[in-house]
């Protein structure tokens, strides 16, 4: 019997709710012992036979990049935006012309944060009011107890998240690139790429043209659908979440705080959420994420997004005038982490390698976060001449032991809360009792900021714990639930 056996077993209508606070520590122990593991090799990139000696100078003149990143969203653009600092000749191609949109909740979470700021684009996206600092925020769980708090206090100078317009963010970091000295290439949707193993060198081909770029090294970064690494054979897949997206005016809600997290207990896994931008409008977006066997991941979308707008008790209360907000846009999710995000002379990052948490569906900071790994990374491997697919394995495992192995954890949490929805409850009910620091360290886990093994911290477990036998006891004598109104505290 594995993991999701067990889980099963307990789920089963004859075994007793006070099983699920054991489940949840059982679970979490048995996945630490099977699965967390970190496969990091930390073989020196130098002990490798040197193929390429030349690649190293990087003032002498050539004929092809040494690097050609594939999208130029927030993975593809910050690797561009490191490389081109450190004198790397980049190449950054991008399908659109910039600016232009993506449908996301649009939150950056902190690692995202503290990259924008490195960039030196933060305090402009602040200033000319494009992006808005999460202060007051919290969740709504699914028998409806609720807390809404104020974190920045308690978290310092990065905040727990910011809300931008992906069509600001991503225009943001792009720019930064090239003002790094990337060669940013606009309106260049990829068509193929073709490596020769005798030059070393791959040939990138623009779709409709016949144009095309030599590269020693590809990135492909070209988002969810991740098209090129299908092409190439590393993503055998197709994505397995999705999510929606609808901005609504400020005429048309009265929500007050910044964001907010429902959870709906026929939706979960997945989950709705409210994120409130500096120009006034919200974001409403509802995920859906695999592990519930009732939603259909290629048809409900729309219904939930419809639904939970018009007929949720908590998220109806935000809206004044449900007419005049924008159509539902959709995008995919590509969860949990690719098996295969290297090859022969390329890598695979950001969304197009799967890097969004499957418990949250947040994947901006990662993506961030692995471009500016990919960045070091490569750097590392044109220093030591070898590209080959033995030696790009090593940024795998880079990613994984930085925050790839997390995910595991991420998939385990989303099937206890499906069957078990008991247990939001009572984290809810744990983060109210406790007020807003412990809120705080409760977003640093939900944002991947901190692994989700703190989950095991007693600081959690304990609070958590006595919270659900508190929930189950009230449950089994039949007193209902206090139902705090969702209001800033």
């Amino acid at each position: 019997m594995d993991l999701h056996d067990l889980i099963d077993f307990v789920a089963q209508p004859h075994v007793r709710f006070i099983l699920a606070a054991l489940a949840v520590i059982a679970a979490a122990i048995a996945i630490y012992l099977r699965f967390f593991v970190l496969t990091n090799s930390e073989r020196n990139l130098k002990s490798y036979a040197c193929r390429y000696p030349d690649d190293k100078d990087k003032s002498k003149p050539v004929d092809f990049y040494h690097v050609a990143i594939v999208g130029a969203g927030p993975a593809g653009a910050t690797c561009g935006y490191y490389l081109g600092k450190d004198g790397v000749n980049c190449l950054l191609l991008e399908k659109k012309k910039f600016p232009r949109d993506k449908y996301c909740g649009d939150a950056v979470c902190k690692t995202g944060i503290e990259i924008l700021k490195d960039m030196g684009i933060y305090d402009d996206l602040i200033s000319q009011n494009k992006a808005r600092v999460a202060d007051s925020g919290g969740m709504c769980s699914p028998s409806g107890l609720s807390y809404i708090g104020r974190s920045k206090q308690h978290l310092g100078e990065i905040p727990a998240a910011i809300a931008c317009k992906r069509i600001h963010l991503d225009n943001a970091i792009a720019m930064a690139a090239k003002r790094a000295g990337a060669n940013l290439q606009e309106n260049s949707p990829v068509e193929d790429a073709v490596f020769d193993d005798g030059t070393g060198l791959w040939t990138i081909k623009i779709e409709g043209s016949d144009k095309t770029y030599k590269a020693r090294i590809l990135v492909c970064a070209d988002g969810a659908p991740s098209r090129l690494a299908t092409k190439l054979g590393m993503v055998t897949r197709p994505p397995d979440g999705t999510c929606s997206r609808a901005y609504i005016p400020p005429d048309c809600h009265k929500f007050d705080a910044d964001g907010v997290i429902f959870y709906n207990r026929d939706l979960l896994p997945g989950y709705s959420a409210l994120f409130r931008h500096a120009d006034g409008d919200l974001n409403y977006c509802v995920y859906l994420i695999p592990g519930n066997p009732k939603i259909n991941m290629d048809k409900d979308l729309g219904h939930w997004h419809n639904y939970l707008m018009k007929e949720d008790e908590n998220i109806s209360k935000a809206f004044v005038n449900t007419d005049k907000i924008e159509r539902m846009k959709a995008a995919s999710l590509r969860l949990g982490g690719e098996r295969y995000t290297y090859g022969d002379h390329v890598i695979v990052i950001g969304d197009a390698a799967g890097m969004i948490d499957p418990m949250t569906g947040e994947g901006i900071h990662h993506a961030m976060e692995s471009g500016k790994m990919a960045s070091k990374f490569l750097q590392d491997a044109i220093e030591a001449g070898n590209y080959g697919e033995h030696v790009m394995a090593h940024f795998r495992d880079k990613w994984l032991a930085k925050f790839g192995n997390d995910f595991t954890w991420s998939w385990a949490i989303c099937k206890l809360l499906y069957h078990f929805p008991i247990l939001l409850d009572a984290a809810t009910a744990a983060v109210a009792r406790k007020g807003d620091a412990f809120l705080a360290k409760w977003a640093d886990i939900m944002t991947g900021r901190v692994p989700k093994i703190h989950l095991l911290r007693p600081e959690f477990v304990i609070v958590i714990t006595a919270e659900l036998m508190i929930l189950l006891w009230k449950r089994l004598t039949g007193q209902p639930f206090k139902k705090p109104s969702l209001k800033k505290d």
